[in-house]
């Protein structure tokens, strides 16, 4: 009698399945790529450190500002010693007794500054081929400057909700009910090109509550910011108030009084560096100086 084996007993031997070649090169590499992006970070939080010192420096703050280095990779920007572009923010900046929350923010292209310098904390030679600076005022300041307002014989604390909106000059100066008021549509337009070519003057709406003669009404001025001195001056131009008080009802000499509230002139310091102011801008919720200059070191500027 054959006795046949037991096919179970001895299973054949079950095949190892080939070892990637490539596996290893690919974990390797990731490895020295994390690496690479850790040490670029970390090489680029150096520079920000030491650039953040040197402009706390140059453009007279309290405190460090925010430096970023724009672009990737850090390195690559590092060895040439030339960075295309890094920003400055500085928030909560005091000016004087009214205004408390200026801000600076500060875009700078074409920085010169070797690597080798930046580590060793040597920050004195750092060269911009071109600097934008910029100084804004906020709703809160802006708030408190009404408040200190001498030129008003209202009472500023009746006044609340004050805003800040941009508007055309061509809106601001047109007389309402004639041929010369337009509408939204034609404002946001007449802005738009207005904005391109950023100079001296801006038109701004103001808006707030006020409580006049016992009732809260809406209130709102439009008028002209412009230069002055190196300041914010808002030139209100005509007032408009809503509800059940019609613009009709208000005495002209009442009138002349919420004008001559809003007539104010808003001094935020001086622009980064040796920036001589240009322009004003008018976004929603601020008042801003803005101006540039070129081939600057922030050596020479300091205080």
């Amino acid at each position: 009698m054959t006795t046949v084996p037991n096919a179970t007993a001895n299973p054949p031997r079950p095949k190892k399945p080939k070892r990637s070649k490539t596996r290893p090169l690919v974990i390797t590499l990731v490895i020295l790529l994390a690496l690479l992006v850790g040490v670029d970070f970390g090489a680029a939080a150096v520079a920000e450190y030491q650039v953040s010192k040197r402009a706390k420096a140059a453009f007279g703050l309290s405190d460090d500002p925010a430096v970023t280095v724009r672009g990737f990779p850090f390195l690559t920007q590092a060895i040439g010693g030339e960075y295309d572009h890094i920003t400055v923010d500085a928030r909560g900046v005091p000016v004087m007794d009214v205004l408390k929350d200026v801000e600076v923010h500060a875009e700078m292209r074409g920085v010169q500054a070797p690597l080798s310098d930046l580590l060793a904390g040597r920050t004195d030679s750092i060269a911009v081929r071109e600097i934008e600076g910029q100084l804004r005022v906020k709703e809160a300041d802006f708030n408190r400057a009404l408040q200190s307002n001498s030129l008003s014989r209202l009472r500023t604390s009746d006044i609340t909700n004050v805003t800040i909106a941009p508007v055309s000059e061509l809106r601001v100066n047109a007389s309402p009910g004639t041929e010369d008021e337009i509408d939204d549509k034609a404002d946001q337009e007449a802005l738009a090109k207005e904005e391109e070519n950023e100079d001296g003057t801006a038109g701004v709406r103001v808006g707030a509550t006020v409580d006049f003669a016992g009732q809260k009404t809406d209130l709102v001025i439009y008028g002209i910011v412009s230069l002055d001195n190196q300041k914010i001056q808002i030139s209100p131009k005509r007032v408009t108030l809503a509800n059940a008080i019609g613009d009709n009802l208000i005495a002209p000499s009442i009138q002349q009084q919420f004008l001559s509230l809003f007539a104010v002139t808003l001094d935020p310091g001086k622009l980064p560096v040796a920036i001589t102011p240009t322009a004003v801008r008018v976004d929603p919720g601020s008042l801003s100086l803005k101006g540039k200059a070129t081939n600057v070191k922030l050596r020479g500027f300091v205080g």
